[in-house]
């Protein structure tokens, strides 16, 4: 049992650090995620992905790229990308 409590504080503790990206705008993109990979997806408009990375370089098609790591969020706003 305290194995498992362990567990999971260490998984509750590495999504309390883990990259969000938000899009505030009113359309989808196409994303690139680059880490030890690369992973191809897209965004919806008005929409938030939770725990996309940990320590990345987030690349939005058309919009530019941002490197994020911990607790950051890329939001992209306005056609631009920002990290908060």
């Amino acid at each position: 049992m305290k194995k498992l409590i362990a567990v999971l504080v260490l998984f509750c503790a590495a999504s309390a650090w883990a990259v969000d990206l938000k899009n505030e705008d009113s359309r989808r993109y196409e994303v690139k995620i680059h880490s030890v990979g690369t992973t191809n997806t897209s965004i919806e408009s008005n929409t938030t992905q939770m725990s996309v990375c940990s320590d990345c370089e987030i690349e939005v098609v058309g919009v530019g790229s941002v490197k994020a790591s911990g607790s950051e969020t890329v939001v992209i706003k306005n056609g631009a990308l920002e990290v908060r």
